[in-house]
């Protein structure tokens, strides 16, 4: 079990242990557990959602480079070879980009991205309509590799505020001491289990909410495996 989670408990049960035994309200009590409860649950789902809403951005921003890189492998005929080339050159440097770094270092790739971006723009002139199709279709791709891009950076930093983790700590005190002054003398170890859900309910919601806690160096890891796929396609 979680060290945290064990902490919870003894915790719990060492507040139902503590000084004696007050009459109270048990429906009172029920009520703050409820509320507080129905908010931390709320605040999970929202955590978890941009949890696969972060894997979702990473997936497209992925396919829609292979999908620029094959777009420009299509333009890289005899007048295009060395834009190819160079295409290629740069895609390989932004992938790189994230060898040995930590998720959480995605701003980092910025610069490589704008390299390759910019690229894009460098390209001959187009003199075939067929031309002009593919290289609007890789602009396109680009733009919403650009987009997933944004999106990516944005859902890291939307955790959660200090100030609706200070309201959540705050609501989950006073429902254990409303749960605490409402037990009888035979309801110690009932009132122990609900503070002690009541903290695993917030210890999850803490995992939940720290993107950190996915394996930041496993999404870095999807990017490099990545150029294996470019490498595999360059030579069919």
């Amino acid at each position: 079990m979680n060290k945290n989670l064990l902490l919870v408990f003894a915790v719990a049960f060492g507040i139902t242990l503590i000084g004696p035994v007050p009459a109270g309200s048990a429906e009172l009590a029920a009520a703050a557990v409820v509320l507080t409860g129905v908010i931390v649950g709320f605040s999970a789902h929202r955590a978890l959602s941009r949890r696969d809403d972060l894997v979702e951005e990473v997936a497209v921003e992925l396919n829609k480079l292979r999908r620029v890189y094959h777009l420009g492998k299509n333009l890289g005929g005899e007048r295009h070879r060395q834009w190819f080339t160079d295409l290629h050159g740069h895609l390989y440097g932004y992938l790189t980009s994230f060898d040995k770094k930590d998720f959480s270092q995605y701003q980092l790739t910025n610069g490589a991205f704008r390299k390759f971006s910019y690229h894009l723009y460098q390209i001959p002139s187009l003199d075939t309509e067929k031309e002009r199709v593919l290289y609007r279709e890789l602009l396109e791709s680009a733009g919403i590799v650009a987009g997933a891009r944004q999106r990516i950076q944005e859902l890291w930093a939307s955790s959660m505020s200090a100030s609706l983790w200070n309201l959540l700590l705050s609501m989950a005190a006073l429902s254990t001491l409303a749960v605490r002054m409402s037990m009888g003398p035979s309801d110690r170890n009932v009132a122990a289990l609900v503070i002690a859900a009541l903290g695993c309910g917030l210890v999850y919601l803490r995992q939940a909410d720290d993107l950190s806690s996915m394996g930041g160096s496993d999404l870095s890891k999807r990017y490099v495996e990545n150029i294996a796929r470019l490498e595999l396609s360059r030579h069919e």
